[in-house]
């Protein structure tokens, strides 16, 4: 019995050194703006932190309006976070590095759910943050981590929006 012990013990190390070193070599796009501005005016503007959707579970993702488009981080800890108001909303502060606090991040851009009545029909994905000008491929990062919230693979959907800072 003891050796089984050992033998679970050394996989189940193996597969977290594993998962580690996949997560330590992603790729990382760090704030290109200064964070302490922008938190002052999403003070300003009546915005706070606390609004942010941190997604966790599918159910999360209700707070978003069907078919509007709200910004998104992936911070490098796994975090997916949410603007609470829509991207086009008058006067909306939760730009890119207000969501990632500063950090880098994984990836960013915009998110969209699809619902027919309260089901999520489709999520489509986008990397237009000139705040952090990520890859298309990064994209990847935040389909996982919506999978690992609960969301079916098969409604996600990545869309090539490169920001106007990334090279072509």
């Amino acid at each position: 019995m003891r050796g089984r012990r050992a033998v679970f013990g050394f996989c189940v190390a193996a597969a977290l050194l594993a998962g580690a070193r996949a997560h330590a070599e992603r790729e990382t796009f760090p704030s290109r703006v200064a964070y302490p501005p922008l938190l002052q005016k999403l003070k300003t503007s009546g915005g706070a932190i606390a609004r942010i959707v941190r997604v966790r579970r599918a159910s999360d993702l209700d707070a978003l309006e069907s078919g509007h488009r709200y910004k998104f981080t992936l911070e490098v800890h796994g975090q997916l976070s949410i603007a609470p108001e829509p991207a086009d909303a008058p006067r909306n502060e939760y730009v890119h590095p207000i969501l990632a606090g500063g950090e880098p991040v994984l990836t960013a851009g915009g998110i969209r759910v699809e619902r027919s009545g309260e089901k999520i029909t489709g999520i489509i994905l986008d990397q237009n943050s000139q705040s952090y000008c990520p890859s298309y491929a990064s994209l990847q990062a935040a389909a996982d981590a919506l999978v690992r919230a609960g969301v079916a693979a098969r409604l996600i959907r990545r869309e090539d929006h490169p920001p106007k800072c990334a090279a072509r």
